[in-house]
């Protein structure tokens, strides 16, 4: 039996920088407040594992690893392979 195929697996281009664009702004929101969070507290550690899940999302639509060392984490413009799938 093979995969079916869910409707995530027919994102647009366009639907698909939507998703990261919003997931980078509430990634920004997140770390942002954060910063207002006692270092090991509870909520801080909660919404670590929060920005971690981000990181997957964004790494699985983008279908590349967030590279850091870039703004938004280099996940814009999608990748080459991305564009040409349909």
């Amino acid at each position: 039996m093979g995969r079916r195929k869910s409707r995530f697996d027919r994102l647009s281009t366009r639907h698909a920088e939507a998703i990261i664009r919003d997931a980078l702004s509430l990634r920004k929101t997140v770390l942002s407040s954060q910063l207002h969070l006692k270092a090991h507290g509870e909520l801080f550690w909660q919404l670590c594992g929060l920005v971690d899940k981000l990181h997957e999302v964004l790494a699985s639509v983008a279908e590349k690893e967030p590279d850091y060392r870039v703004p938004d984490l280099g996940l814009l413009p999608l990748s080459e392979d991305y564009l040409t799938r349909k």
